[in-house]
């Protein structure tokens, strides 16, 4: 009877695809032309295989519900376990600004006004508009349940085929377009300029695709024989999508003039190949309209799926009881209202900032350090883990014997973290000479403001925080 319930090979395939099947991110890996090659592979490599094998063997130890809260809490104490879930959440501060901004892109095209794409004020207010809107729908409604799949069905698998097949259609029209992000290739092209290393911040963005991979170690549990066909699915998974986002990259890059290229607007490549193939200009819309509901689901999901594992660490005394409050409906109402209005403040960057492409690429790069953070706390736990809790039933294991492949896996993770974080904090080329600075100090106080902020809350917890009904 168990095994009826149990995940297939395939199955699990599909579901961790699903978690890094986005649209959206294919203009931040064209931009960077044939380079992009060399950046997916690093990016799968060495940043999503390792962290997934390691939350892998994570998930199967530890099978209670928190996930890397609960691992780095379990080898490293309660206060970066506290660090832990806090950054999960802040992290999601920037990652729906950034995605919330997409929303007034699209509507420009949706309703025939593509000029308001590249009008900051308006993605501005539209990110207001969107973000408080499927907040209070989420206050009153199951979302997540009303939308189900078919959010991502029509959102992002759907238009990623399309984008696909019309970009393999514009490629063998044209050929390689000269004037375009492509180029006449050089073998050189294959590696990034590093005399520019504005061009390598591209990297941050690229490896953003990736961002979340530990999330889908929670089905290794369902799957039969995870020692074999977890990794099996992952590293299928991993290259599925290598393959898909350079196709889409590619083919993109080969569509977009050089210099012209919009990351934060994946409806630019579409009006290109619709225009020149002869694709009636409705196309345009519709897709437009069905990546813009896609967008919007999942913000609605992320409303309150980060706000439920932030008040489950509130309940355990780590946050004042203001922050344990809950509605009829079980929402934590104050983590809903925190997390709208800074996010109402973070969106204020696209004012301060005018190009919308420079203010994208921002908030984009800073989300992934964030991740970061936490993914340099997992592969430290990883390693701590084997020795404080070597007994511990791991159904998945890195290595039959030893703790050598996961000195190796847990190494390789902490190595692509800094070098990505070294990465994200230089200038990206797409900004003036005198916005570095101010671009750099940024990214490193918002970075440390953040962590800062979790330490000293925890420095400043109380007993009386901790929820009564709660078991010592």
């Amino acid at each position: 009877m168990a095994s009826s319930k149990k995940l297939t090979l395939f199955g699990l395939i599909g579901i961790t695809m699903a978690f890094f099947g986005t649209v959206r991110s294919v203009p931040s890996l064209a931009v960077t032309g044939w380079t992009q090659i060399f950046y997916m592979l690093v990016a799968a490599i060495l940043f999503a295989l390792p962290i997934a094998l390691m939350s892998a063997e994570l998930s199967t130890g530890f099978q209670e519900d928190g996930g890397p809260q609960v691992w780095v809490k379990k080898a490293m104490g309660e206060k970066w376990g506290f660090v832990t879930s806090w950054l999960l959440w802040v992290q999601m501060f920037f990652g729906m600004v950034m995605v919330a901004s997409t929303v007034g892109i699209l509507l420009g095209y949706v309703i025939n006004k593509p000029d308001l794409s590249s009008n900051n004020i308006f993605i501005f207010v539209i990110i207001l508009i969107s973000y408080w809107g499927v907040t209070l729908l989420n206050l009153k409604f199951d979302m997540v349940k009303i939308a189900g799949n078919w959010g991502a069905v029509i959102g992002v698998y759907i238009p990623f085929g399309f984008l696909i097949i019309l970009g393999l259609i514009y490629m063998m029209k044209h050929g390689i377009q000269p004037d375009n992000y492509l180029g006449h290739f050089k073998a050189s092209d294959l590696v990034p300029n590093f005399k520019d290393l504005g061009s390598v911040a591209y990297l941050s963005a690229i490896i953003f695709i990736f961002a979340g991979v530990e999330i889908s170690s929670v089905h290794a549990n369902n799957i039969e024989n995870p020692k074999r066909n977890y990794p099996i699915a992952v590293i299928s998974s991993v290259i599925a999508l290598v393959i898909l986002n350079l196709i889409a990259g590619l083919t993109v890059s080969n569509a977009v003039p050089q210099g012209k290229m919009e990351l934060a607007n994946i409806t630019q490549p579409f009006v290109i190949f619709c225009n020149d193939l002869g694709v009636p200009a409705i196309f345009v819309n519709i897709v437009s309209a069905m990546i813009l509901i896609g967008v919007l689901v999942q913000l609605s999901a992320w409303v309150l799926g980060p706000s439920k594992s932030m008040i489950k660490v509130a309940d355990e005394g780590n946050l004042p009881k203001l922050f344990q409050k809950r509605t009829k409906k079980d929402i934590p109402i104050t983590f809903v209202m925190i997390q709208a209005i800074v996010i109402s403040l973070v969106s204020f960057l696209y004012v301060v900032v005018p190009d919308v492409n420079s203010a994208f690429l921002i908030i984009t790069i800073t989300t992934t350090i964030l991740y970061c953070i936490v993914y340099l706390l997992i592969a430290i736990s990883a390693i701590r883990l084997r020795y404080k809790m070597p007994e511990l039933n791991r159904p998945f294991r890195l290595g039959n014997k030893g703790n050598g492949l996961m000195w190796f896996v847990s190494l390789l993770s902490i190595l692509s973290v800094i070098i990505t974080i070294i990465v994200s904090i230089i200038p990206p080329s797409i900004l003036k000479p005198s916005q570095y600075t101010g671009y750099m100090i940024y990214q490193v106080a918002a970075t440390l403001v953040m962590i800062a902020v979790a330490l000293i809350i925890y420095k400043l917890k109380k007993p009386e925080w901790k929820k009564n009904d709660l078991a010592d």
